[in-house]
Order: C-alpha cells, then structure tokens, then sequence
C-alpha cells in the first residue's frame, strides 16, 4: 500500500511539474497614461481616416453625383460641406453608409406585389 501511494505521488508531482513547466510565464509592467492616450488616439485617427475614406468613395460614385446636382448641389459645395463635418458627424454618416443595403431593400408589399405575379403567371399558364 505504501509502494502504491508513493508512485501516485510521484506521478501526481510528475505532473504537476510538467504543467508548471508548459505554463507560459505571466509578464505585467505598468503602462503610462500618456503611452496609454497614444494608442488611444492613434486608433481614432485610424478609424476617421477610414470613415473619411468611405464617404469619399461615396461621393464619387456616379449616381450620387447625379442626384447631388439634380437637387442643385455642385461638387465644390458638397466637398465644401463635407469638409466641415465634425468628427462624430463623419463617423455617422459613414456607419449610415456601411449599413446600407447593397441592391436595395425589399418590404412586404414588394414582396407581397412579386408573390401575386408570379401566381397570375403560374395559373395563365
């Protein structure tokens, strides 16, 4: 009984020790409040160039363009104006953008209007 309980300690000690030594040691230093606003800032700025960039591609699509001057806005103006945009209004505008859909969006009369074509078809037939 002794001989057993001596191999289970041992190989419990085994491997215990192997578990400490797979374990990836733990590294902590402190981070200053400025290095911490640095990293900070600079994702913002990432992320307002981005947001900046997608409203530009937008703007310069054709058919924005063609509807901006058929509601009497040049594209002097309209780069004027989106220049003046603050930040928070950028960011907006441009999570507006994303969330629209890409070929339009159907509702239920739509739906519904296709639905009852497509059985007037089905019993012309």
């Amino acid at each position: 009984m002794n001989a057993k309980r001596l191999s289970s300690q041992l190989v419990t000690t085994l491997f215990s020790l192997g578990l400490l030594a797979a374990a990836p040691a733990a590294k902590a230093e402190l981070i200053g409040t400025q290095q911490l606003t640095q990293q900070a800032a600079g994702a913002q700025d990432a992320t307002l160039t981005q947001d900046r960039q997608t409203l530009d591609n937008f703007m310069a699509r054709a058919d924005v363009q063609q509807k901006l001057e058929q509601m009497g806005l040049s594209q002097d103006i309209t780069q004027q104006r989106l220049a003046a945009l603050s930040n928070q209004e950028v960011a907006s505008l441009a999570g507006k953008i994303d969330a629209m859909p890409a070929a339009g969006d159907l509702g239920f009369q739509e739906l519904v209007i296709i639905l009852l074509v497509a059985i007037l078809v089905v019993l012309a037939i």
